[in-house]
């Protein structure tokens, strides 16, 4: 990428924010989603799962491995109850689980 990429990206004014801001804003979004779902998950499980999106009523969660994705599917409806009760997860209604490919 260009030096003048960089700079374009940094100091576009004439929108809200500028395409790099957006993009630090949603990471940050999803550091704090999934914080909130490792704060209710099991402890083998809190460092193996990470949420990617959340889209309307429908919450996406990677996993590290097939073994942690297998227990999460299986605790996704009991899961999904105690995720209504936090914050950001008030409209959630199924949650959508991958296995990572890195």
């Amino acid at each position: 990428m260009s030096l003048a990429k960089i700079d374009q990206l940094l100091t576009e004014r004439h929108r809200r924010f500028t395409p790099l801001q957006r993009l630090l804003g949603q990471a940050a979004e999803q550091r704090a989603w999934t914080a909130e779902l490792r704060s209710i998950l099991p402890v083998g499980m809190q460092s193996a799962c990470q949420v990617r999106a959340l889209r309307g009523c429908e919450l996406i969660v990677v996993c590290l491995d097939s073994a942690t994705a297998t227990r999460l599917r299986l605790m996704a409806p009991s899961l999904a109850a105690k995720l209504q009760a936090l914050p950001h997860f008030t409209g959630i209604e199924r949650i959508k689980v991958k296995v990572t490919s890195e």
